[in-house]
Parts: C-alpha cells; sequence; structure tokens
C-alpha cells in the first residue's frame, strides 16, 4: 500500500468485502497488513482513515518495525498472528522476478505465512494488468499449488483487480464463496468464483 492509493475507490470495495464476511462471522481473529511500501510517509491520521475504509478498528492494522524494502525476511517473521490476515501488497502476488518487490508477495511468502495445516484464511489484493482476470487468477492459483500444500481459494474478481481468499481448509473457502454468491444472486457468476 502506498500513500498516495489512500482513499481510492478500491479501499472502499475492500472494505465493502471485509464488512459483510466480518458480519457474517466467516473472518476470524482477522487484522490486516497494509505492506507499506512508503512507512515513511504515514502519520496516525493517515492508519485511522485507512482503518476505517476497510472498516476495521486501527487496533486490526499490523505495524512493523523492519521495511519490506532490504528486511524483507525480517518483516515478514515479526508476523507472529496466526489468525485470517489481509495482505495489502501494491500489486499483489508475483510470479517470478519483479523489479520492485516491495509492490508484491511472492508465492514463497504466502506458504510459509499459511503455515502448515493452518485453518486461517490469506487475503490478498491483486492488480490484473493486460489478463483476463480470469487467466491471471488462474495462474496465481496454479503457482500457489505447485509450491507446496493443497490450497483451496475463492476470488472476487473485477476486470481490473481481484481479491483473493485463500486456506488450507476448504470449509472456510466454501462459506467465503457461499456469502458472496447469496448476496450478489444471479450476479455472482461474473464476479465470483472457487479454485
Amino acid at each position: 500500500m502506498k500513500l498516495e492509493f489512500l482513499g481510492d475507490a478500491l479501499d472502499y470495495w475492500k472494505g465493502c468485502l471485509f464488512f459483510r464476511l466480518q458480519r457474517e462471522g466467516i473472518l476470524i481473529d482477522f487484522l490486516v497488513d497494509p505492506m507499506l511500501t512508503d512507512p515513511e510517509n504515514w502519520d496516525a491520521s493517515d492508519f485511522r482513515l485507512y482503518a476505517d475504509l476497510l472498516q476495521i478498528r486501527p487496533s486490526q492494522i499490523l505495524q512493523h518495525k523492519r521495511k519490506l524494502r532490504g528486511e524483507r525476511e525480517q518483516y515478514f517473521a515479526e508476523i507472529i498472528h496466526t489468525g485470517d490476515l489481509f495482505l495489502d501488497p501494491d500489486t499483489g502476488i508475483s510470479l517470478g522476478y519483479a523489479r520492485h518487490i516491495e509492490k508484491y508477495i511472492r508465492v514463497t511468502e504466502v506458504h510459509r505465512l499459511l503455515g502448515k495445516k493452518s485453518p486461517r484464511i490469506l487475503c490478498f489484493y491483486q492488480h490484473i494488468g493486460r489478463e483476463k482476470t480470469k487467466d491471471r487468477v488462474g495462474k496465481l492459483i496454479a503457482a500457489l499449488r505447485e509450491f507446496g500444500a493443497r490450497i483451496y481459494c475463492c476470488s472476487y474478481e473485477t476486470p481490473t483487480v481481484a481479491m483473493l481468499f485463500i486456506s488450507q481448509k476448504q470449509n472456510r473457502i466454501e462459506k467465503i464463496n457461499e456469502c458472496f454468491k447469496n448476496y450478489l444472486g444471479r450476479h455472482s457468476d461474473a464476479r465470483v468464483a472457487m479454485w
């Protein structure tokens, strides 16, 4: 997350998704890691606004001593929380070399955060770029499954971004899928997919 993007329409969209899933009791012990690429520019009022936009309490935002740039391994080691977690990289999950890796999370880092046989849900913001959303999300899920443990995913998709909900527990992902399908009704097939 970069400060210049704070308050854009996508923050409202993210907040709507999280509000619904928290209200339904699907997200449990939910925290947010903004994955700040410019932490030196943020102050307390920015964090309050970010929390409000995501419809969470400010105390649900993880704070880091380490930076994504230059201290990446230590940054992720600071995440000791084992409940559900949203990670908000500027761009999303990286499938390979990334010139500005601080804008991404790596497949290996996703698996490290999932842990072994963990029931947690990890949520990721994913920018799509020039590909079709289904194609991009399909590649991401295939890469995540190639690396290790069986994972399940529900994606909420738009033509330019997607929100990915990933877990090793199929029933938790099925609840997310069901929640969005019930909410969107006949419009859900164009927006929600199980992987």
